[in-house]
């Protein structure tokens, strides 16, 4: 795989402290085989997000390969944002002993695999301060909590994927998580919605509509002061390079096109409901899953499904998550149809179902087994979903 390939088959994984606020991210590839690609296609581009993710001071977790290690890759971060992730096989390597004690030095964070045979033995144990571990059925294990006693190192549990499980680690002290379970909704009884968040969903509703009047969107934007400095400043930033100044929204609506524009004020309005790192983190998976479902209905064509309508099933699947208020009460007031609202409430035998479960599934690692079930190719899934995961980088943080 070319590094300019590359650069769009990477995904960004949010790693949380027990608190729901963003540690870091672990980058990874779209597949087992383009995973030796993964340190230099960060480096080489910029589709996860790495300068955002480095000015927000939050860490970057990559497995980097014995050959990136030894040519000091890893330099390429700044090490205040840098964590390198020593796989298995790399953990009894002595050869690498030197390099690692040197990005130590240097202030990378170092963290392990977990493999009870293997890790423990590690000579780079001493310097390890995150064990790695692949679910939370491995936090029971014995040697695992003597080895993090004896290092002081803190647990990294991944595929954290229900309430459930996360409240389990954090009670019994795991400190870092990764994983679905934050994607899932804490309803808080009797919450309303804040005016703010209020009125930004009275604008989706405009924004959904399947054949809004561009004069009356344009004029409702204009009367909200953030949202008009934003997108203005948007459009006449250097990347759009327009002749002319752009001085008006239906000046801005007609240059820059209503599908570019209503995808740009999709994702502003969601990211400006969000009110911390986790809804920041959410608005960015709404997102990802939007686009994921729409390239997947273009991509294969057998369904009766419109991609927009995808589109929007993905981008507000967690709008209770997001708000904290259940999804019937957060979808009053949108333009969606019956079929579409039921498949939000979890209608198990909703056609969008199996398309729905795919997509949960690419969160999970999951994807294979419900790929062959529809009858898919799982590399082009898999495709579909970090490209989707990199469309929504760049959008969220134009829109931020």
């Amino acid at each position: 795989m070319s590094a300019t390939t590359s650069l769009y088959l990477l995904t960004r994984l949010p790693i949380f402290f027990a608190n729901k606020n963003v540690w870091g991210y672990e980058i990874q590839a779209a597949s087992d085989s383009d995973s030796k690609a993964v340190g230099t296609a960060v480096i080489a581009g910029d589709s996860v997000g790495l300068q955002n993710i480095v000015a927000r001071s939050k860490k970057i977790l990559i497995a980097y390969t014995y050959d990136q290690l030894l040519k000091e890759l890893p330099h390429a971060i700044p090490a205040a944002s840098s964590a390198l992730l020593v796989t298995n096989e790399l953990q009894l390597d002595t050869s690498l002993h030197k390099v690692l004690e040197h990005f130590h030095a240097e202030g990378h964070t170092l963290a392990l695999e977990w493999h009870p045979a293997i890790t423990p033995k590690s000579p780079f144990l001493n310097k390890a301060q995150i064990i790695v571990i692949a679910d939370p059925d491995q936090f029971d294990d014995t040697s695992l909590h003597a080895t993090v006693q004896t290092t002081q190192a803190h647990i990294l549990c991944k595929n954290v994927n229900s309430e459930e499980a996360f409240r389990s680690l954090a009670a019994r002290k795991c400190p870092l998580f990764q994983g679905r379970a934050f994607t899932q909704p804490e309803i808080i009884p009797g919450k309303k919605l804040s005016t703010h968040q209020s009125s930004r969903l009275r604008l989706l509703e405009v924004v959904e509509q399947e054949d809004p009047n561009l004069d009356k969107l344009a004029q409702t934007i204009q009367t909200d002061v953030t949202l008009s400095y934003k997108l203005l400043t948007y459009l006449n930033s250097p990347a759009f390079g327009f002749a002319r100044k752009i001085e008006s929204i239906r000046q801005a609506i007609t240059l820059l096109g209503w599908r570019p524009m209503r995808n740009w004020l999709r994702a502003m309005l969601l990211a400006d409901m969000a009110q911390n790192e986790q809804q920041t983190e959410l608005a960015h998976f709404a997102l990802r899953r939007g686009k994921f479902l729409e390239e997947l209905i273009k991509t294969y064509d057998y369904w009766d499904f419109k991609p927009e309508e995808m589109f929007l099933l993905g981008m507000f699947s967690l709008l209770d998550a997001m708000l904290g208020v259940p999804m019937a009460t957060a979808l009053e007031s949108l333009p969606l149809s019956d079929l579409q609202k039921k498949a939000l409430l979890g209608d198990p035998n909703c056609a969008y179902r199996p398309l729905l479960d795919l997509m949960l599934a690419c969160e999970d690692g999951t994807e294979e087994t419900h790929a062959q079930t529809l009858g898919l190719d799982i590399s082009t899934v898999k495709r579909l979903a970090s490209e989707a995961s990199a469309w929504a980088t760049g959008i969220l943080e134009s829109a931020q």
